[in-house]
């Protein structure tokens, strides 16, 4: 019940914005990026950080990054699974109950140097994932704020 009245609240701060949907979309867009990578839990900081690189909005970078923060385990089994489907390589991580945070970061960051590591399939599914989540993402929330915003808003409440 808690997290269903946080993500309302979010959502309702995130509709209520006045910057256009432009930058509403980005900011959610980049906000979400951080979370495809393991980031020792600062991965909304670092969504807002970026936000402000960028001069997006930074509350929906900060709904775009704790989106993200609840899907982590998803995440990271999609960025070996696309990894792996790229490089036609097998991977040791055929299931979502086998994806570790910590085994995550030592592939990720210890892995990178060899083309055959787990860290380097994780890698290139996370940039894989990373453009193509980026993408759907800015249109999808760029069309719902340009079209929908007052009747969304409305719904939630």
């Amino acid at each position: 019940m808690k997290i269903t009245r946080t993500v309302k609240y979010n959502l309702i701060r995130l509709f209520r914005l006045k910057s256009g949907p432009h930058e509403v979309a980005s900011g959610v867009t980049i906000g979400f990026i951080p979370s495809w990578l393991p980031t020792f839990g600062f991965g909304p900081v670092l969504s807002i950080g970026m936000a402000r690189l960028v001069k997006a909005n930074t509350v929906s970078a900060l709904v775009g990054g704790v989106m993200g923060t609840f899907i982590w385990p998803l995440l990271f089994f999609l960025n070996y699974q696309v990894g792996s489907f790229l490089l036609d390589r097998n991977t040791k991580v055929n299931e979502l109950d086998e994806v570790g945070y910590i085994d995550a970061i030592e592939h990720a960051y210890t892995g990178i140097v060899s083309s055959h590591s787990s860290g380097f399939i994780f890698l290139t599914g996370a940039t894989c994932n990373i453009v193509i989540s980026s993408i759907l993402i800015y249109i999808i929330v760029y069309v719902m704020f340009k079209t929908n915003r007052v009747r969304i808003l409305n719904k939630i409440r």
